[in-house]
């Protein structure tokens, strides 16, 4: 009799360790969706960002090169080009979005992997 009572006990106990598990595995996955939803709308407000002042820009008619956009690229800006291709987004797309030219984005790629090598 006892041992059918200590396999009942084990097995309700393994039954609510289960549901445990399901439960917490659901709580992660929403923290991980809200932290990537957090990172596409901050991406999202620079892109806009970039958009306006490309936009205040052409309406001044300043003209920006290349080389003294690559010179005031920000440290935001830099996070969010290695963000963006970390997660497997093309050169020519990270461009577009934060509004760089293609070797900008390509030497803040460099130096990343430059650094991740070195580290």
């Amino acid at each position: 009799m006892e041992m059918w009572m200590i396999a009942g006990l084990l097995l309700i106990l393994s039954i609510a360790l289960f549901i445990y598990s399901l439960i917490k595995k659901e709580e992660k996955d929403a923290a991980y969706r809200e932290l990537e939803s957090f990172s596409l709308a901050v991406t999202k407000t620079v892109y806009d960002l970039n958009q306006r002042i490309h936009t205040l820009e052409a309406q001044l008619n300043v003209d920006i090169e290349d080389e003294e956009k690559s010179a005031q690229m920000t440290r935001l800006m830099k996070d969010n080009t290695i963000t963006l291709f970390t997660k497997g987004v093309a050169t020519r797309e990270i461009a577009r979005q934060l509004d760089l030219s293609q070797s900008s984005v390509q030497e803040v790629i460099n130096d990343y992997i430059t650094e991740g090598i070195n580290a």
